[in-house]
């Protein structure tokens, strides 16, 4: 990639490498993953959607690959209580926010320093003038690639004053087109019920019988289709609760016909799944989708939901935050 440039600083690009010959690229913009591949079948295969140059990632509305903060997902009314006062943040989804906004982690240059051949940490400083969130803190995201192909993302914050965070990796997971041979299993049996805005009401309702049940190996495709047919909705962009686990994956996608198993691994309890094409929009608006997006987080909205989680961090506060991606090959 040539030297571009973004919010006047240069977009630096770091590939972390290990003995199986596995490539992982992060950019300072966004700390996007632009590239987790493999060699499978004598050929190198990259498992993310992806684009070449840095402003098509920062034109693109999808998010694609990018860190997300300071809350993933859907904050109500774009507004919350903290430390016993109404904050309003703004509002990018109608009335809500989505996604840290239009000016959130997304969108900011990271510095970066690559620690060694498998290794790059990127940091971040926030405070209500870059993003219009409340408060101050610091943000270090540590990214290592072990030789299993496993990728380890840490997340190191320390809060300057009262504030909120909860981050996701908005990683989109290239599969083929209408989603064909491709099984989805998650560990969880509830989702978020969810409004017409796609706010969670607070209620976890029962996946079991239903088009969201992916508590064996499911064929995406067709659980796309049975939700058109009994939910009427297009595709996924649902919230479930799962098991927080760094050993034992909260979800785990087949890729049958390349023969490549891919799980994500998460300290939190939240994990959101969207289907799309988020590189051409009318493939999308048609439902003509070839990727899996899975974000793990805390439950979305829990700022208005404290059985959810608690994502609010007082000041001189220090809180560590794990996710995790492993590859295989079969």
């Amino acid at each position: 990639m040539k030297k571009e440039m973004y919010q006047g600083k240069e977009i630096e690009r770091f590939t972390l490498t290990n003995a199986n010959d596995t490539w992982v690229t992060i950019l300072s913009l966004g700390g996007i993953i632009q590239e987790y591949s493999i060699m499978h079948n004598g050929q190198r295969e990259n498992l993310v959607v992806n684009f070449d140059s840095a402003q098509e990632y920062a034109d693109n509305p999808y998010q694609i690959c990018k860190q997300i903060g300071r809350i993933a997902g859907r904050i109500k009314d774009a507004r919350f209580e903290l430390d016993g006062r109404e904050v309003q943040v703004p509002a990018n989804e109608n009335r809500n926010s989505l996604h840290g906004g239009d000016r959130g982690v997304s969108t900011q240059v990271f510095d970066g320093y690559q620690v060694s051949a498998n290794e790059v940490t990127l940091s971040l400083n926030l405070d209500s003038t870059v993003d219009g969130f409340p408060g101050s803190l610091t943000l270090m995201i540590n990214y290592i690639l072990h030789d299993n192909d496993r990728l380890d993302v840490t997340y190191d914050i320390t809060a300057q004053s009262a504030t909120v965070y909860d981050p996701t990796i908005h990683i989109y997971w290239a599969l083929p087109q209408g989603l064909k041979n491709v099984d989805v299993q998650i560990n969880g049996d509830q989702r978020q019920e969810v409004d017409a805005e796609k706010i969670p009401t607070g209620k976890l309702l029962a996946n079991k019988g239903t088009a969201f049940d992916f508590s064996k190996p499911r064929d995406l495709a067709e659980a796309v289709e049975t939700l058109r047919k009994e939910e009427n909705q297009k595709g996924f962009d649902n919230g479930y609760a799962v098991e927080p686990s760094m050993t034992s994956p909260v979800v785990e996608i087949n890729k049958k016909d390349q023969k490549v198993k891919i799980k994500v691994f998460s300290d939190r309890n939240g994990l959101v799944i969207f289907t799309a094409d988020p590189q051409n929009g009318e493939n999308d608006r048609q439902g003509i989708f070839d990727s899996l997006a899975t974000e793990v987080q805390t439950l979305p909205d829990a700022l208005h939901h404290d059985e959810f989680g608690n994502v609010r961090l007082a000041a001189g506060e220090h809180k560590q935050i794990k996710i995790a991606y492993q590859v295989e090959g079969y």
